[in-house]
């Protein structure tokens, strides 16, 4: 195939309340403060997306915020946390009150339930959780088997298939082969679990620039239905190496979240576009979030 003939996946941001349909379920790759979609978490409140079934290994300001904006109909997950923040106050009103459904999963239950499909199978075995209560807890998910070879007793997790799986990579092409430089957290299994993979991305670059760093490839382009560019569209959270987390920004909306306000938080979400947001919030601070990567590679390095 020609370069002229290579296809082109490329959509605009404001293209994703088209991609995402209400109900769907969707995989939001990132994990603790790091790599969150979160460019495509604004978009889809303001695009009005309801009842999105959304499934995360450990969420962060996504679930926080998908969960008081009214987003989500469902939450299937190992943890969500605020970290240093504390809790994640809109997703624990929520699932307290018994407004948000949820799924409890350990983390290495989701995971390997997300790679059971993307291997094409119905399930996985794994040896644990033990002394957890979750698999007697759901038992659409987790069952006892037995292993065919040794007689030992396993734990089952049942293959898990999003709608939807969006990822935030370094950088992309057209056709949608995805780099990361760092971790990629769960990115890649959930997109190779999904039936369609979004993919926002820092900046779109030509072939070329991916054929020259082959070895950053996770994510093949056969995965891919779109590729959207997103500068800082992991922040608040890091994208190493490109930013790190934005801890003023963290701070700011742990207070809000926890007061009776935020409602006016979302509403300004709602309300302006992803330009308008970067230039509002992070004002000169773009420069900050590099250097704090930079100091800590020179501390990393002076320690080795």
């Amino acid at each position: 195939m020609s370069p002229s003939e290579m296809p082109d996946k490329v959509v605009p941001l404001e293209a994703l309340g088209d991609l995402v349909h209400d109900g769907d379920s969707v995989a939001f790759g990132g994990g603790w403060f790091a790599n969150h979609p979160m460019a495509a978490v604004r978009e889809l409140i303001r695009a009005g997306r309801r009842d999105i079934r959304a499934i995360t290994v450990v969420g962060s300001a996504d679930m926080d915020l998908l969960a008081a904006a009214g987003v989500l109909g469902h939450l299937s997950f190992s943890m969500v946390t605020m970290e240093a923040f504390g809790l994640a106050p809109n997703v624990r009103r929520a699932i307290e009150s018994g407004s948000l459904p949820f799924t409890e999963y350990t983390g290495l239950g989701l995971l390997i339930g997300l790679e059971a499909q993307g291997r094409g199978v119905p399930y996985l075995p794994y040896r644990g959780p033990f002394g957890s209560d979750i698999p007697a807890r759901y038992p659409d998910v987790y069952a006892t088997v037995t292993c065919p070879f040794t007689g030992e007793e396993l734990t089952a997790v049942r293959a898990v298939q999003p709608d939807v799986a969006i990822v935030h990579a370094l950088r992309a092409d057209a056709e949608g082969n995805a780099q990361w430089d760092g971790t990629s957290g769960p990115d890649v299994e959930m997109a190779k679990a999904a039936r369609r993979t979004i993919v926002t991305c820092e900046e779109i670059v030509d072939r070329d620039v991916i054929v020259a760093n082959a070895h950053m490839t996770k994510l093949p382009g056969f995965y891919t239905d779109a590729v959207i560019e997103a500068p800082f569209g992991a922040h608040p959270t890091s994208h190493i190496p490109r930013y790190a987390m934005d801890a003023w920004e963290l701070m700011d909306y742990a207070t809000a979240a926890a007061g009776p306000a935020f409602s006016a938080y979302v509403d300004q979400i709602r309300a302006e576009s992803e330009t308008e947001y970067r230039t509002r919030v992070l004002k000169d601070r773009d420069a900050v979030l590099r250097a704090l990567v930079d100091a800590a590679e020179v501390i990393e390095g002076a320690g080795a």
